[in-house]
């Protein structure tokens, strides 16, 4: 069996996500490419949660394909950290579906954009610089930087004070870059359904629905599927409201007045309201400015997935917005790409040398070392 470069790919995203289901990894590869990688003991099934996890020779196959550049992992099978690696999981498999480097072993690789993080790659390696903060990963997507949370109902509380913290103390080095949070889960209104609740009697520990509320930063929710992998593409353009609002509206643009930040043009004669990104708060406050000046409806343009799943039944039925469907040639236009996610191809995966990898000797070189 040569070796594809969807092969050794989906290897390095199951080392990297440490647990992860195979229904996820199906939105990339095949039963059998997955089927093919057990057969040959690289990545094996963990019965007790039922998630793919790297096999000890998967691990030293990748060691010697790419030397110095994998993080050393710890290893956890406490139901608890599991739970999180599963949540974690689907995150990072829609970055790297978006095209985004997600294979970085420490914040120093977000230097060039678009890239991810994850917190758990050393949250275990000497002193704990991220304490018991819920950041699931810090990403840079054009001229910003995001602290990535998985929400969920139920997911528990935070401290939104420490989050903060963290944020800023992994991210220091970053000079004139923007901050905002991501909150990412199965789908939007699994995540709207946790921020919904609230009213925390706690004065440190807080609900996510709390913490949304008070954040003075922007945050933008995330689905990690299809349409959440082309929403970060969009992201990942500098300066991307405006040049994909001029894209949609092309001759039928006109800038927004200079005191309506939420707005980011007119079309029509309403506020236009470019949603992508998946803002809410800026979609109310664009709302709420339109109000004061007497004006009853905006217009507002998303992704088919983001406009069916929430904002349709949000503002088009409520008669707040006109909302429509961005085409895929005005997205395309913007991120230089078909809007549509990223799927490692079948052709042979090839070393720095040239060489191609085969698993007969992938076989001799684990009898000949050993396994880790």
């Amino acid at each position: 069996m040569i070796f594809s470069e969807r092969d050794v790919e989906l290897l390095r995203l199951v080392y990297w996500c440490q647990y992860v289901r195979p229904e996820d990894l199906l939105r990339m590869s095949t039963k059998t490419e997955i089927d093919n990688l057990m057969a040959l003991g690289m990545i094996r099934l963990h019965e007790k949660s039922g998630a793919l996890i790297a096999a000890n020779r998967g691990a030293s196959f990748l060691s010697e394909l790419f030397p110095d550049a994998l993080p050393p992992l710890a290893f956890s099978y406490h139901a608890h950290i599991i739970q999180r690696r599963l949540r974690t999981a689907p995150l990072l498999l829609t970055a790297y579906q978006s095209g985004m480097n997600v294979f970085i072993s420490d914040t120093d690789g977000l230097m060039k954009a678009p890239a991810l993080f994850l917190s758990t790659l050393t949250r275990n390696r000497g002193s704990n610089p991220w304490g018991s903060t819920r950041i699931a990963a810090i990403a840079h997507l054009g001229d910003t930087l995001y602290a990535m949370h998985c929400v969920c109902p139920g997911i528990g509380k935070l401290s939104l004070t420490d989050e903060l913290t963290a944020f800023t103390n992994q991210t220091a080095r970053f000079r004139d870059t923007r901050r905002a949070f991501i909150f990412a889960g199965g789908g939007y209104s699994d995540i709207l359904t946790e921020l919904e609740q609230g009213g925390s009697a706690d004065t440190k520990l807080i609900r996510y629905g709390d913490a949304y509320r008070c954040l003075h930063l922007p945050v933008h929710l995330l689905s990690c599927d299809s349409t959440g992998a082309v929403q970060l593409q969009i992201m990942a353009v500098p300066d991307y409201r405006r040049r994909l609002t001029q894209a949609a509206l092309k001759k039928q643009y006109q800038p927004p007045p200079r005191d309506a930040p939420a707005w980011d043009a007119l079309f029509q004669g309403m506020p236009f309201v470019m949603a992508a990104d998946m803002d809410l708060r800026r979609i109310d406050a664009a709302l709420q400015s339109a109000h004061e000046r007497g004006v009853r409806r905006i217009a507002v343009a998303a992704l088919r997935g983001q406009a069916e799943a929430e904002l349709f039944s949000r503002y088009r039925d409520t008669g707040l917005a006109r909302v429509f469907v961005l085409t895929d040639d005005a997205v395309s236009q913007v991120t230089a790409r078909p809007p549509e996610p990223y799927i490692p191809p079948c052709t042979q995966f090839l070393t720095p040398k040239g060489d191609v990898v085969d698993a007969p000797s992938i076989q001799a070189a684990g009898k000949a070392g050993g396994s880790r």
